[in-house]
C-alpha cells in the first residue's frame, strides 16, 4: 500500500478498511456491530469511541479491550477470540495494517498549491509536479528534487544534492552540510574539502532537526525506503540500505553503513568505517565496532548477541558479591587453616 494514496471519503465502512489490508474480520459473540458498521476517524484503544478505529499490538494494552468503545480494533491472530464489544479486524502485522489504513483515512493540511509571492526562486529553477516547499527551506543551486516530495518548513538542502521521488524532509533538517573532515597537524588543524554530495533516493522520510552530511568524494547515500527519526545524524560517505531505520538520536560516523532492512534503535551509534548487516538490529544506547556480524539482535557497548549481552547484566549485578568471595578466597589460600566462612 503506498502512503502517498488520496484519503478515502469517509466514513468508510468496515468491510470497505479490511480489504484494504487483507483482514479476516471477527464479529464477537454478542456484538452489535458488524462489517457494515462505518469508520469515521482513529483513536487509542482506551479513548476510543463510536466510528472510531483503533489496533492491539501488545498485552499490555489488553485490558482495554473489553470496555473499549471503538467500533473496530486491528488485532493479532493472537487476540482473534477476545471477548470484545467491537468488531475485531485480524492481521498478521496489525501495527502495519493500522498504518495502511491511516495513511488512507488521515490527510495532512497541505500549503495552497502556488508559488508565494514572498518566496525567492531562480529564473533558471525548474520544479517538479507534486513538488511541495514549505516556508523558509533554502534550496541550494544545482540540487535536485524528485516529484511528489515534500520539503517542510525551514529545511537546508545544499548544492548539488538530489532528492528522489515521494520523500518526505522534515522541518529544520540540513541534507548536505560540509562532513567532519579535519586533518591535525604541526600547522594546526587544515580542514579536508568536502567535495561530494548527498544523494536521497525514493521513498524516503527523514525526521525534524536531522543531519545528513555530504561526502568528502562521491556521495553519501540513503536508499530506497529508509525511514529516519528526528535528531539523527549520518555522516558523510555513509550509505543507509534499503528500507533501513533509525531512531532518535542516534549517530553514524563517517564510511559507515547500514544493510537492508536494518535498524538503530534509539541513542545508537555506528563507528567509522563499521558495516551493520542487512538484518540486523542494534538496541537502544548501545554502540557497533565490528562489520559484518550476521542478522539478528545486537546490545551494549560494545554491541554483541542480545543473548551475550544479557548473561553480562546478569553477572554484572552479582559482581559485588562475587568479589567479597574472590577476597575471602584470597584469604583463605594464605591462612589455609583458618576459614573465613565460618567469622
Amino acid at each position: 500500500m503506498n502512503s502517498k494514496n488520496p484519503p478515502n471519503s469517509l466514513p468508510v465502512s468496515v468491510h470497505e478498511v479490511a480489504s484494504w489490508i487483507g483482514a479476516e474480520v471477527v464479529i464477537p459473540e454478542g456484538g452489535k456491530l458488524n462489517a457494515n458498521s462505518t469508520i469515521e476517524t482513529l483513536a487509542p484503544l482506551q479513548r476510543a469511541g463510536a466510528g472510531d478505529l483503533s489496533f492491539l499490538t501488545s498485552g499490555s494494552y489488553e485490558k482495554f479491550l473489553p470496555e473499549t468503545g471503538a467500533t473496530a480494533v486491528i488485532v493479532s491472530p493472537a487476540f482473534a477470540k477476545a471477548v470484545a464489544p467491537c468488531v475485531l479486524l485480524v492481521h498478521k502485522n496489525p501495527y502495519w495494517a493500522f498504518a495502511v489504513v491511516a495513511s488512507r483515512l488521515v490527510e495532512s493540511p497541505k500549503p495552497a498549491q502556488a508559488i508565494s509571492p514572498h518566496a525567492y526562486v531562480d529564473p533558471t529553477a525548474k520544479i517538479a509536479n507534486g513538488v511541495v516547499i514549505y516556508p523558509g527551506a533554502y534550496i541550494g543551486p544545482g540540487a535536485e528534487i524528485g516529484e511528489g516530495t515534500e520539503i517542510r518548513a525551514n529545511v537546508v538542502i545544499e548544492h548539488g544534492c538530489k532528492v528522489g521521488r515521494n520523500c518526505t524532509i522534515h522541518a529544520g533538517t540540513v541534507i548536505g552540510a560540509d562532513g567532519f573532515g579535519f586533518a591535525p597537524g604541526p600547522g594546526g588543524i587544515a580542514k579536508v574539502p568536502q567535495i561530494g554530495i548527498v544523494v536521497i533516493e525514493d521513498d524516503v522520510e527523514i525526521g525534524a532537526c536531522s543531519t545528513i552530511d555530504r561526502a568528502a568524494f562521491d556521495a553519501t547515500t540513503i536508499k530506497n525506503g529508509a525511514k529516519l527519526d528526528s535528531h539523527v545524524h549520518v555522516g558523510h560517505n555513509c550509505t543507509v540500505g534499503e528500507s533501513a531505520m533509525i531512531c532518535g538520536m542516534s549517530a553514524m560516523a563517517g564510511s559507515s553503513s547500514l544493510g537492508k532492512g536494518a535498524i538503530l534503535a534509539g541513542h545508537t551509534g555506528v563507528i567509522n568505517h563499521v558495516e551493520v548487516g542487512a538484518g540486523v538490529v542494534v538496541a537502544a544506547f548501545s554502540v557497533m565496532t565490528k562489520s559484518n556480524l550476521p542478522p539478528g539482535q545486537y546490545a551494549g557497548i560494545p554491541a554483541v548477541p542480545l543473548a551475550d549481552w544479557r548473561k553480562q547484566q546478569v553477572l554484572a549485578r552479582k559482581l559485588p558479591e562475587l568479589e567479597k568471595r574472590i577476597r575471602e578466597l584470597e584469604k583463605l589460600l594464605k591462612n589455609p587453616l583458618e576459614d573465613p566462612l565460618e567469622k
